[in-house]
């Protein structure tokens, strides 16, 4: 594991340092978990337009369409179900 020394605004410290603490979560642990993300939402945009590049916006809307019509509506769990399943 490597370590990284950056310079942040003392203001954005802060607000990072509030929200780790009210996530339970060190600073270290915050920082690193919103670096993933970023990293993970730059590598997904990366692939879908390498997917994406050579196809018809048209055709596309279309292909997702039929993809939709084909979904079958389901039972919502309840708000003790989501409840329960977040403690287990």
């Amino acid at each position: 594991m490597s370590t990284l020394s950056i310079r942040v605004p003392d203001a954005l410290k802060k607000k990072a340092s509030r929200l780790a603490r009210k996530n339970e979560m060190s600073f270290n642990a915050f920082v690193n978990h919103w670096l993933q993300i970023a990293v993970t939402r730059e590598e997904t945009l990366e692939w879908m337009d390498n997917r994406l590049k050579n196809k018809d916006t048209k055709e596309l809307i279309s292909d997702f369409g039929r993809f939709l019509s084909k979904t079958k509506q389901g039972k919502e769990p309840s708000a003790a179900e989501l409840s329960r399943l977040l403690k287990e």
